[in-house]
């Protein structure tokens, strides 16, 4: 038994060397999300198009966002720009071999593991620390970029209040110009020095006495004919103020224009910014715990692999000893 044991365990030793054990280099990333604050932003919808509707959506979307953003292409071939300025030993190196040597181990929000491995310990520490200084960087890049998103989002949101508010003045201007030349049709039709009708005096006033047109209106209003006036003055009254009032709705509907193509503006600004941002959060925090700690060990100690050799030279030892008790019982 203890030679078959002894045997395993040089067997373990020998496949040791035959395959070396990759050594493994670790750090630690710190990934924080206020959640809550994160609920009202657009940005994850216009970048992904999925509808969030609750927190733990929210959140479980975020953390698989940033494994994938830690993981894509931009951000491996970064980190091996990055190696091949300090060890000309990546310059035999592609993204392929580099990516499959690199993973990341989490849970949940809270502490991340970043890991390299490679046959050398020196490479492995070279690895981690390049990635993960490479991986801090692009999501503080992204997280920028949906900080910026999100501030074009509530510009947007003003301007749409903005152009809301001046298409109702539009549409209270234009009621207001209806009235006055409607008022002015019928005025046509009775005698210049007839006085205007009460009821009529005060339905005139009524339409155009809550309009603003600035100081040039005001002064029009302190001169509104009196009660009793004749129809000839409120006709002369009308035809200075019609042409304020056009021009106050020309103006508007210009604002409006200006507002569109501001509007356009800011649109192409969020949806650049949305892209940029790789649909991450405002709010997502993700930073390096210690600069100096790392983490070492490897993958297939060698003394593992002898304990290993040695049970399975135990379980060949204890099938020969079954089969050599077989073969007595049957003699």
């Amino acid at each position: 038994m203890a030679l078959f044991c002894l045997l395993g365990s040089l067997l373990g030793w020998g496949v040791s060397l035959i395959w070396p054990t990759p050594h493994r280099a670790t750090r630690e990333l710190f990934v924080g999300l206020n959640v809550y604050n994160s609920l009202e932003g657009q940005n994850r919808t216009e970048y992904a198009g999925i509808e969030i509707v609750n927190a733990n959506d929210f959140k479980n979307w975020q953390m698989a966002s940033l494994n994938t953003l830690i993981l894509k292409d931009e951000v491996i071939d970064a980190t091996l720009t990055r190696l091949r300025t300090l060890d000309p030993y990546w310059e035999g190196v592609d993204r392929t071999a580099l990516a499959d040597s690199l993973d990341v181990y989490w849970r949940n929000a809270g502490k991340w593991r970043l890991v390299a491995e490679n046959t050398d310990p020196q490479r492995a520490e070279q690895a981690v620390i390049a990635w993960e200084a490479v991986v801090v960087e692009r999501v503080h890049t992204a997280v920028l970029a949906s900080q910026r998103a999100m501030v074009i989002d509530l510009q947007l949101k003003a301007m749409a209040q903005q152009r809301l508010a001046y298409h109702s003045r539009i549409e209270r201007l234009r009621q207001a110009q209806e009235t006055m030349q409607r008022t002015l049709r019928d005025l046509e039709a009775l005698a210049a020095d007839a006085p205007l009708d009460q009821n009529e005096h005060w339905k005139l006033w009524r339409q155009l006495g809550r309009l603003d047109l600035g100081p040039a209106w005001k002064a029009l209003l302190d001169a509104f004919p009196p009660h009793a006036s004749s129809t000839g003055v409120y006709r002369d009254w009308l035809m200075q103020a019609t042409p304020l009032v056009e021009a106050e709705i020309l103006g508007l509907e210009e604002q409006i224009r200006q507002l569109d193509e501001q509007q356009q503006e800011a649109a192409a600004q969020f949806a650049q910014a949305s892209q940029e941002s790789l649909g991450l959060s405002a709010t997502l925090d993700v930073d390096k715990i210690s600069e100096t700690r790392l983490q070492q060990s490897v993958v297939r100690p060698t003394g593992t692999l002898m304990l290993a050799g040695s049970l399975l030279g135990l379980v060949v030892w204890f099938a020969f000893w079954l089969g050599g008790v077989s073969l007595k019982g049957s003699a």
